[in-house]
């Protein structure tokens, strides 16, 4: 395994450790976020990482790939996908664009952005369709019907 600064032996720490950001690292640091973000970068090139968590893991972690400094996939057989758990399994709630205790941010996908869109824009169509002819006055075939309400309720 490749030698590391202490820096970036310090950073790669932080990241297994606490899953930090670069900013997060930087304040605890007390250096800036780009000296941190080339640090990683080093460190990753270094070990032949694919990326910081890759990278941490090669140092901290407790897997084949870390102790032997190879790659893994050589090592160990992929995991076997887990079983759908019963939460899975359940229907999960209709995608409104509304903020929720559950869901405090927009996660729309842009496909159900553009859905809620026209179906606000049919809902609205169908709500002037329905103001202009009530201005015009009511359709043959409700007056009946408010008639027959009006009788009911006197």
């Amino acid at each position: 395994m490749t030698d590391l600064s202490p820096r970036q032996h310090e950073c790669l720490r932080l990241v297994w450790e606490r899953q930090a950001t670069s900013k997060e690292i930087a304040g605890v640091l007390g250096i800036s976020k780009s000296t941190v973000d080339g640090y990683i970068a080093e460190a990753v090139e270094q070990l032949g990482a694919r990326d910081r968590r890759d990278a941490a893991a090669i140092v901290f972690g407790n897997t084949p790939r870390a102790m032997s400094g190879g790659d893994a996939a050589r090592v160990a057989p992929p995991a076997e996908p887990e079983a759908p758990s019963e939460l899975s399994m359940q229907r999960s709630a209709p995608v409104r664009p509304w903020r929720t205790a559950e869901r405090p941010r927009n996660t729309l996908t842009f496909a159900q952005t553009v859905g809620w869109i026209a179906v606000i824009a049919i809902g609205s169509l169908v709500a002037l369709s329905l103001a202009a002819s009530l201005g015009q006055g009511l359709p043959r075939i409700v007056v009946p019907v408010v008639q027959g309400v009006h009788r009911l309720t006197h």
